[in-house]
């Protein structure tokens, strides 16, 4: 039933070229979203399989930064499309692309998590969505496989679970940016670049060579993104007064952080509470929300 020797790296799309009209996966609910197993967690944070409907997505539905890279398949009704998104450090506007999709699988990374599993320099990556086979065909197929023979979502998470897992057993990661970026993260993004030096016990140049080369940003634009989405959070999960939230987020003042906010998401802060449903936030908080699967 289906064709995979068809696949053609020279194809506009990206696609895996199928036949028949449909994949096996039915009788599931529109959004299915599952945590990495906690041996994975460190790399992959989530696996999100959407059903897409004709008016799932807005025409204005955009993607907030945040430091992350993603794997996108998609099924068309003739095709599988594979992509590497990179470490996202803009907005980036899907409008209503989704939509014309059957079925949509994103594997939400963690921000070094595509430099573990590509191998590669993620400078080259960030802020491009790219031909997964022509970044790896090896990953490529094993995924496309994946997402065509499985049944139902449980059995494509787990493929994908042992697929990527795979890519785990040499850790690439330096152990000074997992301290770097831990730094960072305690802080919420609220540090210098200098201070992040000094508590991690390297030098900045060294530091933001490795930020470059496994995440895709320097370390001054991780941090920055960082307190944007610990403000997300905020805005996300108790609405409050923006002169509260910016001291919080350790702005100068509002206009600081108004002037900021904008600079990353587009929209000014009042805006983007106003029209939220128009925005995707990856706050990475399922464990709290969705069984794990620790055994």
């Amino acid at each position: 039933m289906l064709d995979l020797d068809s696949a053609d790296k020279h194809d506009e799309n990206f696609a895996l070229k199928i036949r028949g009209n449909d994949l096996i996966i039915k009788n599931e609910k529109q959004f299915n979203m599952f945590p990495s197993h906690v041996g994975l967690r460190k790399y992959v944070h989530y696996y999100n399989i959407v059903f897409p409907s004709k008016d799932t997505f807005t025409a204005h539905y955009t993607l907030m930064p945040n430091a992350c890279g993603t794997l996108s398949l998609a099924f068309d009704g003739t095709a599988v499309i594979a992509e590497l998104w990179g470490a996202s450090l803009t907005p980036v506007l899907l409008g209503m692309e989704p939509n014309s999709y059957h079925v949509l699988l994103l594997i939400q990374l963690s921000p070094y998590g595509l430099y573990q599993i590509t191998r590669q320099s993620q400078a080259e990556f960030a802020d491009k969505r790219l031909s997964l086979v022509d970044i790896d065909n090896e990953l490529f197929n094993s995924l496309c496989q994946a997402f065509i023979m499985s049944k139902t979502t449980i059995e494509l998470v787990n493929t994908c679970e042992k697929i990527l897992y795979r890519r785990m057993e040499n850790p690439l990661i330096s152990d000074a940016l997992l301290l770097a970026t831990t730094v960072i993260s305690d802080s919420h993004g609220q540090i210098q670049v200098k201070e992040v030096a000094r508590q991690s016990g390297y030098s900045e140049r060294h530091l933001n060579r490795l930020f470059l080369t496994q995440i895709g940003m320097n370390i001054k634009d991780f941090a920055r993104l960082t307190r944007f989405n610990y403000v997300l959070k905020h805005i996300q999960t108790s609405p409050c007064f923006f002169a509260t939230l910016s001291q919080q987020a350790g702005y100068f003042d509002q206009a600081h952080f108004d002037k900021d906010f904008k600079a990353i998401s587009g929209v000014t802060p009042q805006k983007y509470l106003k029209t939220m449903s128009d925005f995707y936030y990856d706050g990475t908080e399922i464990y709290d929300t969705i069984s794990s699967k620790e055994d």
